[in-house]
């Protein structure tokens, strides 16, 4: 369900204004308005903070983060923290800023410089290995070079798939040099070829200007390099990697040390300079007079009184909160916050697939959180693989805590897999017909019918289609419950003449294959002649084209049983592919591979199919959307708002 919310107005003294953000910052309960465009100028004549302040803190914090990402990472001292923390809570916005500028004064230059360099000699290290590379394709002519003065060599690196380009560069070579060159290549590894070129130093800068026009990668060793044997070349880049690595080495040192001093202040200086910066950047939204100080937004009516009392106790009757009386065209632009119980807030990660539900429609997540998984478990169907898919979705969550996402997707798999045990249970099915095969279960025989999925086709696409009817119905009910709501005369005619036509269709149908008698013919055709003025009313004339895409979506619920019964003949096919090999552990690797692959497919397929059930077929039929977030002012502020 979606909080019932509040349209408030926050007035005081305009010297309290920084006080009074700090508290509603740390309250994290508004949805901010922008009180200029809110308030008539008649009523109160307002004008816009401006805070010059806004980009220099913003401006420090990214210095402060820069120093950050320079130093290596420490254990937090959380005692440490809590008294700077305490120290900091004292000072006014400007003194934290003032005492960030010192920290960035003393670190900064050193820290970039100290980063500078390291990046500098990580450069060289990595250039000298790439040397010590090329040494190693060219060693083999060593004999050759004493022999080669006045002549260059040059490495080309290529991959293997353009090895074209060699013949096109020979060629140029040959006219280049009148025909006084070597060439050679060599693999060094599987996707490069290195081409090795012997050629006139007088012919130097035409062949690198040719080489620079095709684009290849050059390599050319240093001077100092050139005219010395290879073991006095690789004895030279060994000496320059030591050094580098040594001066590298020191340089983390000072970099530790830097950090054991300084890590716990400058981790919460970064936490509340971007407190500050936040704050500033929502004075933009507020409005101030010669005395006095206006913030309005909205509100969650179930934690008014509380930000309210928070407010009195810190500044008593000078600073108060006024409640305001909405119009309906104000209403009409309240954020939406979700307020659901914590077996429904997983699915509200689906919903950030489409826009958010408009304030006043009825919240679709309880729908897709009791829907969702029964689809799903019909889809599935298999205690096997409900347990496994149990304990990769527990797994995910274990290891995975920080990304929310992901959690979220693991809380839905982990209500996910009750239905599929349940199903797969009355399926009689355990890693497909295995468990049948060694008698350990058996389908369960329910109204005359055993719901074998490979033998009760007919029974699950019959069933497959009723659960389409009634979520369908759903949907219309509760499409007709927001027009209603919305005051939307046309919508709730189309709505309900829908739900009739349906109902008189399928009553057609009932009686043509002698499930209902045929009296039920008059009261079916009055249900008719009834929804289809009230159809052409709510739709006109495409109203009655949407009848037939109501059926089809209806029928499109038969997915339910043929993506079931893929999973099924999959969970089959392993089994007996498994037995089939006269080799035991064989046959148990196969088995557990395609019984593997079933599981992902499992986890995937149904899960897309039985969101589209929702967002296409379902939800089609009421809901609107174009909502506006719940957005409070705050640092983590959606954590403050729990269902009640």
């Amino acid at each position: 369900m979606l909080l019932k919310m509040k349209r408030v107005q926050v007035i005081g003294p305009k010297k309290e204004l920084n006080r009074v953000v700090d508290l509603l910052y740390n309250e994290g309960s508004v949805h901010l308005e922008n009180v200029v465009e809110s308030v008539s100028p008649d009523e109160i004549p307002l004008t816009r903070v401006k805070l010059e302040k806004a980009g220099e803190t913003a401006d420090i914090l990214g210095k402060i983060n820069g120093i950050f990402s320079t130093l290596p990472r420490v254990n937090d001292d959380l005692a440490l923290q809590g008294k700077i923390r305490e120290s900091l809570h004292q000072k006014s916005h400007d003194q934290i800023i003032e005492r960030a500028k010192e920290v960035i004064k003393e670190l900064e230059s050193t820290t970039r410089d100290l980063a500078s360099r390291k990046s500098e000699l990580t450069l060289t290290v990595t250039t000298l290995n790439r040397y010590a590379n090329v040494l190693n394709i060219i060693q083999p002519v060593e004999r050759e070079l004493p022999m080669l003065e006045g002549f260059e060599v040059t490495i080309l690196l290529i991959q293997k798939d353009y090895r074209e380009v060699l013949d096109i560069i020979k060629k140029e070579l040959e006219t280049i040099t009148n025909n006084q060159f070597e060439m050679t290549s060599t693999t060094v590894d599987a996707d490069t070829l290195a081409a090795i070129m012997v050629f006139n130093k007088k012919y130097s800068e035409q062949i690198h200007g040719f080489i620079y026009s095709v684009n290849v990668n050059e390599v050319r060793l240093p001077r100092e390099y050139m005219g010395r044997p290879f073991y006095e070349m690789f004895a030279m880049i060994e000496e320059s990697k030591i050094k580098a690595q040594e001066e590298i080495k020191q340089i983390e040192e000072r970099l530790s040390k830097l950090s054991e001093t300084w890590y716990q202040e400058l981790f919460v200086l970064r936490d509340f300079l971007e407190n500050i910066n936040d704050e500033l950047i929502a004075f933009s939204s507020f409005g101030i007079s010669e005395y006095t100080f206006v913030i309005m937004g909205w509100i969650p009516q179930k934690v008014l009184k509380h930000t309210r009392n928070a407010v009195k106790t810190e500044f008593g009757d000078r600073v108060v909160i006024n409640e305001m009386k909405a119009t309906w065209m104000e209403m009409e632009k309240a954020p939406t916050c979700y307020n659901n119980p914590r077996w429904v807030k997983p699915f509200e990660f689906i919903m950030q697939l489409i826009s958010p539900p408009h304030y006043r429609e009825i919240d679709p997540c309880p729908v897709l959180a009791i829907f969702f998984p029964f689809f799903f478990g019909i889809m599935v169907g298999d205690i096997g693989y409900g347990l496994v898919i149990l304990a990769i979705a527990l797994l995910i969550k274990y290891r995975m805590k920080a990304m929310a996402w992901a959690c979220s997707m693991a809380d839905i798999l982990i209500i996910s897999s009750i239905p599929t045990i349940i199903f797969g249970f009355i399926f009689g099915e355990f890693f497909g017909d295995f468990g049948e095969t060694m008698g350990w279960l058996h389908p369960l025989t329910l109204f005359g019918i055993t719901w074998s999925r490979i033998d009760a086709m007919i029974p699950m696409l019959v069933f497959a289609i009723a659960i389409g009817v009634v979520h369908i119905f759903l949907g219309l009910i509760m499409g007709i419950a927001n027009a209603y709501t919305l005051k939307s005369k046309k919508h709730l005619s189309e709505k309900t003449g829908m739900l009739l036509m349906l109902i008189g269709l399928i009553t057609l149908i009932l009686m043509l294959v002698q499930v209902v008698p045929p009296e039920a013919i008059y009261p079916t055709v009055i249900l008719i002649i009834i929804a289809l003025p009230l159809i052409l009313y709510g739709a006109g004339v495409f109203g009655t084209i949407e009848i037939m895409s109501t059926v089809g979506n209806i029928l499109s619920y038969a997915r339910l049983m043929a993506i079931g019964m893929a999973s099924v003949i999959l969970a089959m096919v392993a089994n007996r592919l498994g037995g089939a090999f006269s080799i035991v552990i064989i046959g148990i690797i196969v088995a557990i591979l395609l019984h593997a692959l079933n599981i992902v497919l499992a986890m995937f397929s149904p899960s897309i199919h039985s969101v589209r059930l929702h967002l296409v077929e379902c939800f089609s039929k009421f809901y609107g959307g174009g909502g506006k977030e719940y957005r409070p002012f705050g640092k983590a502020a959606e954590e403050k708002i729990t269902p009640a």
